[in-house]
């Protein structure tokens, strides 16, 4: 579920943004089209939060085990402080003196804390609010169907076609999962910008799937992250109403079949 390790001193030099997260964060703070991309890495990457260090784990990087309990240090209200990287504990030099803390894929850490408010880098300058039904929406995937509802006030080329360096480990990776899973009928490939303030494009995995997104997200989207590092991934639904996903069925070929 999580790791675990204490760490001795503040790291010097560095500065915001530091991963993935951070610059998604960033993003959302002035843009609504950041935001489902914002969701979707905060749901899979690892955060972090402080404890009070008495939870009978030796120092050093150990995996929790499945129903482990820890106190998690909490502000007086009641709200929960989260990082999105160690660095941000000591923003602003508020905290000056090693602190234990744990670091938990978002999801986990949502479900272990479920009803709770969480502030997301207090100190920064970029942080969040995150209250008990925003996190309830993200955890069963509504925020996205919301995110998604955005306005393009001018028109906006959309470009799409086949990444020029093909993710092999990545296609490889989500292979395995599909096929283990078994929900998933056929997967689809492509890079994708929109207009000229996308720098690169992204990656869209386009799923024929039975069930829910969800379902399949849950495992995929970590993978993909820890896979992926520098870049988003977006997964999508076929529709064969959409332009999209016409796309998708008439210009490529699956990379993976059931």
């Amino acid at each position: 579920m999580g790791l675990f390790d204490i760490f001795k001193k503040k790291k010097i030099g560095s500065s915001f943004p530091e991963n993935e997260l951070e610059k998604t964060l960033m993003e959302a703070a002035t843009k609504a089209s950041a935001r489902p991309q914002f969701y979707q890495k905060l749901l899979w990457n690892d955060l972090i939060v402080l404890t009070n260090g008495n939870h009978g784990i030796s120092e050093g990087m150990q995996t929790l085990e499945k129903d482990s309990t820890v106190a998690l240090v909490t502000f007086e209200n009641g709200q929960i402080p989260v990082f999105t990287s160690t660095n941000r504990i000591f923003d602003k030099d508020i905290i000056k003196e090693e602190v234990p803390y744990l670091a938990i894929r978002g999801q986990d850490l949502f479900g272990m804390t479920k009803g709770a408010t969480l502030i997301l880098n207090p100190y920064s300058d970029y942080g969040k609010e995150l209250i008990p039904q925003e996190i309830e929406k993200l955890m069963d995937g509504s925020i996205f169907e919301e995110s998604n509802d955005k306005v393009i006030e001018e028109d906006t080329q959309i470009q799409i076609g086949q990444p020029a360096a093909y993710p092999t480990e990545l296609v490889n990776a989500m292979s395995d999962l599909f096929r283990r899973q078994g929900l998933v009928k056929a997967a689809y490939l492509a890079a994708i910008s929109m207009g000229q303030s996308e720098t690169r494009p992204h990656l869209m995995i386009a799923l024929d799937m039975d069930g829910t997104m969800k379902a399949v997200t849950n495992e995929a989207g970590p993978l993909a992250e820890r896979i992926f590092k520098e870049g988003i991934i977006d997964f999508i639904q076929l529709d064969t109403k959409n332009d999209l996903s016409q796309y998708f069925l008439t210009e490529t070929q699956p990379f993976y079949k059931r």
